[in-house]
């Protein structure tokens, strides 16, 4: 009958160890310094994302560059392009698939990324400007992807687990808010009224980027109400326990506190100040 009380885990053990692990693999590949430092709780505000573009075109470049910024990443030469709008050939432009593909290929991705450098093109989805945390996270996927082909550690997991990875990555750079609010897209209403053009599909469900989310605000040492004041109702209870579930793994929390940055990512560009 004692069973009837026993609280039921958060996430499963092997779930809550992995983003542990991830979380650590991306301090140890791009730094710990830059990451209490630098990074900042990215929150989908004009605080964050200030300014209005005349047009579809300026909105997505404001939103690219501002994540840019936030990353750490403002010195690489990008570009925000409409993909409907593309009229080079696609194949010269390496995709998120194409990286997440050559980085399961052990440092074909490297290259990729070096021919690219000229100028990266980051395809969005117009549609999304009315929806910009989807816009947010889509660039922030892609960002995140072509710097993890940079990292000198291999990563920690399976090959199908690599766009997984690549989203903690995204949370370790304060971006996690924007993937927790779109990684489940809603399901109700009129389904004809609903376009698949405004959602982003997401690898890691809403409960393992909110979880990941808490492991960045406990090691930050983020005020709870910092985050769920714009977290997505549906989240906000499981993102209080998960501040709790963090705090008592102490183990894999001091081991994450203990990773010292690599030199050489200690040159990134700074944040833009909160």
């Amino acid at each position: 009958m004692l069973g009837f009380f026993k609280r039921e885990p958060l996430l499963d053990k092997e779930s809550i160890e992995w983003l542990f692990e991830a979380f650590g693999w991306s301090l140890r590949s791009f730094g710990s310094a830059p990451f209490y430092q630098n990074t900042i709780l990215v929150t989908p505000t004009p605080r964050h994302f200030p300014g209005s573009g005349t047009s579809i075109e300026a909105m997505a470049d404001l939103m690219m560059n501002r994540v840019k910024g936030y990353a750490g990443l403002s010195y690489w030469p990008t570009q925000a392009i409409d993909h409907h709008q593309f009229r080079g050939d696609p194949n010269d432009v390496p995709s998120v698939h194409q990286m997440l593909s050559a980085l399961a290929g052990e440092g074909a991705a490297q290259s990729l990324v070096a021919t690219s450098q000229a100028q990266l093109i980051l395809f969005y989805e117009p549609k999304q400007v009315g929806n910009p945390e989807v816009m947010i996270a889509n660039f922030s996927h892609a960002l995140m992807v072509h710097l993890a082909a940079l990292a000198e550690l291999a990563p920690p997991c399976d090959p199908e687990l690599l766009p997984h990875l690549t989203e903690v990555m995204a949370v370790t750079h304060g971006l996690g808010l924007m993937f927790a609010n779109t990684a489940t897209p809603h399901r109700g209403g009129c389904g004809s009224c609903r376009s698949p053009a405004m959602e982003r599909v997401g690898n890691l469900s809403e409960r393992e980027v909110a979880y990941a989310l808490a492991i960045f605000c406990v090691l930050k040492e983020v005020p709870e109400k910092a985050v769920t004041r714009h977290l997505k109702k549906t989240l906000k209870g499981f993102f209080k326990k998960a501040l709790k579930d963090v705090g008592g793994h102490e183990t894999m929390l001091a081991d994450l506190k203990a990773i010292e940055a690599p030199s050489h990512f200690n040159k990134h560009e700074a944040a833009i100040p909160a």
